[in-house]
């Protein structure tokens, strides 16, 4: 019986060998040599070798396979063949040969027929992670861009990119394991409330920093139409007429307020405790907006139900897609906060991607931020205010960096976790800068700003808190 089932797994394989050699025949050898580096081919590659049998129960017929894989292969190529783009076709083989993330874009065009929501259920770039990256990837909701490539399909150009090397995988849910604390457990916790604790938030001088886009986003941005960058949505007769010059952005020194930045208390954790997942679970309004100038906050606040959102000077009534700052009434308003109001201009773009949210400037003018969890992430002061110049895109909030950060502080205690709210919510202003390197000690002694919350996070902050069982007193992330 074994010789037989020897002989037989010896002729499967000649026949599999034979369909190989002559399907290389009908295929280009970049096609070939592409196919040879998809994951699947690989893995058959390798059971040859170990003379491994797939299981019949898998329903994986690799000549099959490797056929439906040569076909997307031919019409990947015609695709990038079709944008006339010198060198596109050795690139993307770079990339898949060399596993680089640092080439550059390779895009198709989008499909003008298609729309956003049938992209996000028939996308080639899902496609091709599929062959070289992740055989398992279901579909674009577990994918997100890395920083530095400005033809993602989330940001819904003309064309797209369908390097495989620009994606970044993320988990199908987000979540965290939360002990459940015995009841004398509860008597460390404070209350939350109490004046001791605002009273050890420290003024502190944040640094200034400014975002300096990578080499490839500053070389691909070039090559952007400005209506890709401006669409012409935004460009209505209504606007208002900026001057062609820029502005100054002060600068003299003086300290700054941050951010509540709360000492850290931790309570003792038993290893033994059961423990209870919380799911983030995004909310229909993924943010809140509140504009402010100066001190003051102006008209009501704007919630976003849209992935895209403009923040822009101009006097269109707000929608669903832009929020318009030009149209809004202060009686408060002088001249200063006027004139500065006058280069809002074409203002900012966010970009909110399953829970990862993202801000370039479209302005003539940087715009400043002030993130929390994105200076963590590159080891700045927490407080810091970070100058984001024109057509440059910044991830503003890393949606794996807090589920790490979240994770941790479950185990440190209520606090640690209370504390996280101020993560959850960013500033920025549209036109002048704040902090250490300029004159406006705090972000209320800039013109005009905005403050985002959001929601998705604060809300699973107070899921996470509520079963911590915290103080009897009920405390959430927006008391």
């Amino acid at each position: 019986m074994s010789n037989a089932s020897s002989s037989s797994s010896t002729s499967n394989r000649m026949v599999s060998f034979i369909n190989s050699v002559r399907s290389k025949r009908s295929v280009s050898p970049i096609a070939q040599r592409l196919l040879e580096l998809c994951v699947h081919y690989q893995q058959q590659e390798q059971n040859n070798q170990n003379n491994i049998l797939l299981p019949s129960s898998s329903n994986i017929n690799p000549i099959d396979l490797n056929k439906q894989s040569t076909k997307k292969i031919k019409n990947l190529l015609k695709q990038i063949n079709k944008s006339k783009r010198n060198g596109s076709v050795e690139e993307f083989e770079r990339a898949i040969l060399h596993r680089d993330s640092r080439t550059r874009c390779i895009t198709i065009p989008r499909s003008s027929d298609i729309t956003h929501e049938q992209l996000s259920k028939s996308n080639p770039v899902v496609e091709y992670c599929r062959l070289w990256r992740w055989p398992d990837l279901a579909n674009s909701n577990e994918l997100k861009p890395v920083d530095y490539c400005p033809n993602a399909f989330h940001y819904t150009l003309d064309n797209i990119c369908i390097n495989p090397y620009h994606y970044e995988r993320v988990p199908s849910i987000y979540s965290v394991y939360v002990p459940l604390l015995p009841p004398e457990a509860m008597q460390n916790i404070p209350d939350l409330r109490s004046s001791s604790i605002k009273e050890s938030i420290i003024n502190q001088i944040p640094e200034n920093k400014t975002y300096e886009a990578p080499f490839l986003q500053q070389q691909q941005q070039q090559e952007l139409s400005p209506t890709a960058l401006s669409p012409e949505s935004i460009n209505s007769p209504d606007s208002f007429h900026s001057p062609s010059s820029g502005i100054n952005n002060d600068e003299n020194i003086e300290t700054t307020i941050p951010m509540d930045l709360d000492i850290v208390q931790t309570i003792p954790q038993e290893e033994n405790f059961p423990h209870e997942q919380v799911i983030f679970q995004e909310p229909r309004e993924w943010c809140r907006i509140s504009y402010y100038e100066m001190s003051n906050r102006v008209g009501e606040q704007y919630l976003a139900t849209q992935s895209q959102v403009i923040i822009d000077g101009y006097t269109h009534p707000s929608d669903a897609e832009r929020f318009c700052l030009g149209g809004l009434t202060n009686i408060q308003r002088t001249m200063e906060i006027d004139k500065a109001r006058r280069y809002i201009g074409r203002g900012v773009k966010l970009f909110h991607i399953r829970g990862n949210v993202f801000a370039e400037c479209l302005s003539d003018n940087p715009v400043f931020v002030q993130s929390p969890i994105a200076n963590k992430k590159l080891s700045w002061h927490p407080a810091t205010v970070c100058r984001i110049p024109p057509n440059v895109r910044w991830q503003i909030f890393d949606s794996d960096e807090f589920t790490q950060i979240l994770a941790s502080a479950v185990h440190e205690g209520y606090e640690s976790v209370y504390n996280l709210r101020n993560m959850c919510i960013i500033r920025m202003s549209l036109v002048k800068g704040w902090g250490v390197e300029y004159r406006r000690q705090s972000v209320t002694n800039t013109p005009c700003w905005i403050e985002i919350f959001l929601d998705g996070p604060l809300k699973w902050l107070d899921r996470v808190l509520f079963t911590m069982h915290g103080p009897n007193q009920s405390i959430t992330s927006v008391s």
